[in-house]
């Protein structure tokens, strides 16, 4: 169990890796590909197959581009802040080990382990006693984030590595209420997962952008629970829906992330109480069954555009998998602002 927290911190910092591109380009269309009984199989045939797979891994090439640069950059700030300071990356980076000689509050650890979906009264005494310390660990991790966030915001920093070439696709926003205007310029539309521990962090990114943008994007919630191995997603899903009939979709939708390990019905009734839901009403629309055909049709809808994983989000039609880094959010709401 020690690993698995020192994992869950590592997930909760770490950004997600990407796949390489295969070296396919557009001069490869009239090549012979293969000849059966002296005929010829031309590139285009076999790149109109595959041509949403190559899509895809070009953008995964643009992101570790971006990515690497990304580093480049403020490694380059860094060593700048350094020399102007006279002094060394290192030595500015250990400004902040102080931090963990602070004492650990008891709320602290709880804060901890409930964001991440662990159950305190499942571990032993030893895993408890290792949870501070990952604490401490993150404590210095996010105080040099902060630090870095502040040199990059006050530095002048130009992408020039282009976006490839992609057309959005045409994405419904499903029924249910958007955070933001429905007027707002940007639309996000995120595919989720209420029982993903990777959907939570999308959760999160989707925070930091509405704490950015303001009104100037709505985001829309649609469902894809992945039952084959997350049991009690569908049925949280509906719960939510329920919820949302008593406008409190959003304040719900919170509980179950922050609730992971804790989705059964019994649970799931709690969460509605907590919110001083009318509990009889919710309760019989969720044995009911009657919001899981929603459920079931922004499935079958997110089939269609091509979601196979969570979280998947929709930027007025363009595709990010996976809680990525807010950088490649801003990527693409920066352009669609400024059309």
């Amino acid at each position: 169990m020690r690993i698995l927290l020192v994992s869950l911190f590592i997930l909760s910092t770490a950004m997600t890796v990407s796949c390489q591109k295969l070296g396919i380009g557009g001069s490869d269309e009239n090549k012979t590909f293969a000849i059966v009984n002296g005929k010829e199989i031309k590139g285009k045939e076999v790149l109109d197959r595959i041509k949403d797979n190559l899509n895809e891994l070009e953008k995964q090439a643009y992101d570790l581009k971006k990515r690497a640069t990304e580093e480049a950059v403020q490694k380059m700030i860094l060593e700048e802040e350094a020399k102007k300071q006279n002094s060394t990356i290192e030595k500015l980076m250990s400004q902040f080990d102080s931090l963990r000689d602070q004492s650990v509050e008891k709320a602290e650890i709880q804060a901890f382990l409930k964001a991440r979906g662990v159950d305190e009264k499942k571990l032993s005494k030893k895993e408890k006693e290792s949870v501070p310390q990952i604490i401490k660990m993150q404590r210095v991790f996010e105080a040099r984030q902060r630090y870095m966030g502040e040199l990059r915001a006050k530095a002048n920093v130009q992408f020039k590595i282009p976006r490839p070439t992609e057309k959005p696709v045409e994405v419904g926003v499903g029924q249910g209420v958007p955070v933001g205007p429905q007027t707002a310029k940007v639309k996000i539309v995120e595919f989720s997962d209420f029982q993903c521990p990777f959907c939570s962090r999308g959760r999160m990114r989707l925070e930091e952008i509405v704490g950015k943008y303001k009104d100037k994007v709505a985001v829309y919630f649609r469902h894809f629970p992945l039952e084959s191995i997350h049991p009690q997603a569908f049925k949280a899903s509906e719960a939510s829906l329920c919820a949302q009939d008593q406008g409190k979709f959003w304040a719900y939708h919170n509980f179950l992330f922050d609730n992971q390990s804790a989705l059964e019905e019994k649970d799931l009734v709690k969460y509605a109480e907590a919110l001083k839901m009318d509990k009889a009403k919710f309760q019989e629309c969720l044995k009911s069954g009657s919001k899981a055909a929603i459920v079931k049709k922004d499935m079958e809808d997110g089939m269609k555009v091509g979601v196979n994983s969570t979280p998947t989000f929709y930027i007025n039609g363009y595709a990010i998998k996976g809680a990525q880094p807010l950088e490649a959010f801003v990527d693409i709401i920066e352009e669609q602002l400024n059309k």
